[in-house]
């Protein structure tokens, strides 16, 4: 009878069904049965880019996160995580191993972690340079990736720079020269006023008493001037996220804007109680999306009403429809 012509769909995606049954045709065609020695070549090919080879664990501090928590992340995440996970433990199942990878984009290092990790596994006899990319991955760039994720306050920013200045110390000299100035010219959660932040939240009353008296140092030095704003100098050996900046010379350091309308009894409260402040995001990829929505809908449609709708609709139809690969995914809001 032949095969019918399914013909093209909505759009150019494919389900799930049809890369198995794509899998399935390249298994057959690299069989006994089914080898053709013009057509194996190129079949074998995309196979053996699948395959796992026997490959050695690379030691990580990669978190073990629940299941309820995988589930909130993205595909490109959850495949991030489950690889760097089984390069650290040493076991790769075949779903993940056959899982596809995103596509590169040159504004996040996520895929491009990932398809590192996957080459890894699949590289009988890797290079140095290859190892030591790996070796980044699961002892700094992953662990931290997610401990931003499990962390994601305002509060959380400062401690959550001090670990990914605990996790470069791990790493060989030569990778923490190149890491330490990328560091030290983006170390703006290592800013007195976001220290301050994590400190009278910290459920240490000596750092919260400590974080107090610089606030009210700090508000009599005040002036009607704008306050600059200026990197601090770090330190890489700190072994608190208190100790990363040196507190010196006190003018360095302002009062975080987010306190400002703190009453001095408010504010002296905060040495019996950590304060609790609105859940105020660490990272900048829910702006990143929003500024991008922005755009598109001030090319699609003029005038503040329509973008509002716009992005109002936008935003409705992502929520309802998280993925959208094949006619089964359709549901009425």
């Amino acid at each position: 009878m032949g095969l019918r012509d399914a013909g093209r769909l909505a759009a150019n995606t494919y389900t799930r069904a049809a890369a198995s049954a794509r899998d399935k045709f390249a298994e057959y065609f690299v069989s006994e049965q089914g080898r053709l020695p013009w057509k194996e070549a190129v079949v074998r090919r995309g196979a053996r880019e699948r395959e796992v080879a026997p490959f050695q664990p690379v030691p990580g501090h990669v978190p073990e996160m629940t299941a309820e928590l995988v589930a909130t992340l993205s595909h490109d995440q959850q495949l991030l995580y489950r690889l760097a996970l089984a390069v650290q433990t040493g076991d790769m199942s075949d779903s993940v191993a056959r899982q596809r990878i995103g596509p590169l984009n040159h504004a996040r290092w996520l895929t491009l972690g990932a398809r590192v990790l996957r080459l890894y596994v699949s590289t009988e006899s890797p290079s140095d340079s290859l190892r030591l990319l790996v070796q980044f991955l699961v002892t700094h760039y992953v662990p931290v990736w997610f401990c931003i994720r499990r962390h994601p306050d305002c509060t959380d920013g400062a401690k959550n720079f001090h670990r990914s200045v605990e996790l470069l110390r791990e790493l060989p000299e030569m990778i923490q020269e190149v890491v330490r100035p990328v560091l030290q010219r983006n170390g703006y959660w290592a800013h007195p006023e976001q220290v301050l932040l994590a400190m009278v939240a910290d459920g240490d009353a000596g750092v919260r008493q400590e974080a107090v008296r610089h606030i009210q140092a700090a508000r009599q030095r005040e002036t009607e001037d704008v306050r600059p704003f200026r990197l601090p100098e770090l330190n890489f050996s700190a072994s608190a996220y208190t100790e990363v900046i040196s507190w010196s010379p006190p003018e360095s350091v302002t009062q975080p804007p987010l306190l400002r309308h703190l009453t001095d009894e408010q504010l002296q409260a905060i040495e019996h109680s950590p304060l609790q402040l609105p859940n105020y995001p660490v990272h900048t990829q829910a702006v990143e999306r929003a500024v991008r929505t922005v755009t598109e809908a001030c090319l699609a449609v003029r005038g503040e009403e329509a973008r509002h709708g716009y992005i109002t609709a936008r935003l409705k139809h992502r929520r309802c429809h998280p993925v959208f690969a094949s006619k089964k995914d359709f549901q009425i809001c």
